[in-house]
Parts: structure tokens; sequence; C-alpha cells
């Protein structure tokens, strides 16, 4: 089941064509919409639900709503409160940065942060996809990186991934990289594409029988997330999967953080994922 946080905004909205479409493709096929208000319902709630009611019944997807107060909690902690056992929370970032950042400082970063249950926080940077993004460029750390924590989306997405781009950025320091001999960079490369064939073999066994393009590329760089804005406008994705781990933790995020530099100039939508510990 899927527990979507809606915030009644504009931009909610926009996310909400993921989640709708994310619920379309699990077995259960419901979406729960949960709203935490901090006094009274925001004005024209009930006919922007409508609106995403329309949209779960053309694909089929039972919608059920949940209107509550923060009863002295935060939102954050109220939205967990209101997720069941086994399920998974989409929720959206900013819209537009805030000094600087997308994430920080949301209530989506908190969600990311508790790591009580699967998280996705999606920001949105063109509406017209509307949660179809077909391609799709999913960076991972280069050789020990692993896709393992990103199969929950990548299956959320079910039929609305065609096309699947696997990043392996090996970065390192600056001064590293500037005094790495040519036999050492062909050795960090092998060492990627070692991992890069094992990763796309255990993609291709989780995610069957359905069928995509899948490939992959390998980096040495000293700044990922410029490697992973310009792999994405070269393969003009759609969707970039940016994984929260506990190295990245939201609480820490701020203007020069990776997720944040991505998040903020990323040429298509975002989905920051992390799996429950």
């Amino acid at each position: 089941m899927l527990v979507f946080a809606y915030d009644g905004s504009l931009n909610g909205d926009w996310v909400a064509h993921y989640a709708v479409r994310f619920a379309a493709n699990t077995p259960v096929r419901r979406l729960r919409l949960v709203h935490v208000h901090e006094a009274s319902p925001v004005p024209q709630l009930r006919e922007r639900i409508a609106r995403i009611a329309d949209e779960c019944k053309v694909l089929g997807v039972a919608l059920e709503t949940d209107l509550v107060g923060p009863r002295g909690a935060g939102v954050a902690a109220r939205l967990l409160e209101c997720v069941p056992h086994g399920a998974t929370l989409i929720a959206g970032t900013r819209a537009r940065p805030r000094n600087a950042v997308v994430l920080a400082g949301t209530v989506a970063a908190r969600l990311l942060e508790a790591g009580r249950v699967p998280v996705v926080a999606i920001r949105v940077v063109h509406p017209g996809v509307l949660g179809q993004p077909g391609s799709v460029l999913l960076p991972l750390a280069a050789p020990a990186g692993s896709a393992a924590h990103a199969l929950f989306l990548l299956r959320l997405l079910g039929e609305d991934l065609l096309r699947l781009h696997v990043l392996f950025v090996r970065e390192l320091p600056r001064l590293r990289l500037r005094v790495l001999s040519g036999e050492g960079a062909l050795r960090l490369l092998a060492e990627g594409r070692a991992s890069a064939v094992a990763v796309e073999e255990a993609l291709r066994t989780a995610l069957a029988p359905h069928r995509f393009e899948l490939d992959s590329s390998v980096v040495v760089s000293d700044d990922a997330p410029r490697e992973v804005l310009l792999h994405a406008g070269k393969h003009r994705s759609r969707l970039i999967c940016l994984d929260a781990s506990e190295r990245t933790s939201p609480s820490r995020l701020f203007y020069r953080d990776p997720i944040e530099r991505v998040l903020r100039d990323a040429p298509s939508d975002v989905a920051v994922y992390r799996s429950a510990d």
C-alpha cells in the first residue's frame, strides 16, 4: 500500500500524478491520501482531492482520504503515525529552492531522515511528465554502489520505466584526481565496469518479467553531482533517482550537499528515495 503525504498545493497536485501511477503499479492498487492541517484544511482542498480521485478512477486505483490535525506532534511525526506497516510513503520537496536548498528543512527531509518506512520525496521540474518519466537515470557510487535500495522505487515505476541508465561515479578528491596516472584511471574504470555488469544482471532479474532498455556508464570524477547533471542531459532522462543514504542524511543537507545540488539544478524531475532501516 502507498501513502501519499498531500499538502494541498499546486506542487502537491504535480506530485500526485506520480503517487497515483505508483499505486496503479502495485498489486493492491490502493492509495491512501493523508493531509495534515495545522488549523483548518487549505482552501479548495476537497476540490483538489476530487481531481486526484478522478485520476485514480481512470487508472483503477482505490483512493482513501484522511484529513488529520497534528495533535501536538509535528507534521512529519503525524504522517508517520498514519503509515501502516509495510506501506511506502510518497511526499514532495519544495517546488523552488529556498535559500539555495530544495529538501533541507522540509517535511520530506524529516521523513527521509526517520528511516522508519520506505520514502520517496519527489521534486517535479516538468509537470507535463504527469508521473510517466519513461527514461530514468540511476546514479550509483562505483565500485561499491548497489542498486538494491532502489528496487522498491523502480518497481513502483512499473510500465512507466522504459529506459534505465545506471551511472557509476567513482568520486576522488580533486588533488588525487590530478595526480592519478593513466594506469590508475584504467584500473578504476575496469572495477566500475565489473560492478556495472553485476548490477545490470541483478536489475534485470529483480524487475523481471518487466522488459525495459538498460545500459550503464562508468566515470571517474572529482564532482559527482556535475556528472549526474551532465548525464541526465546527455541521456535525456526525465527522472533522476537519488539514494538518501545515511552518509547524506537530510539533517545535514545544505547548499553544497550533493543531493541538494542535483535537486536545485536538475533538468528533469528528481526522486530522492530511502528504503526502511
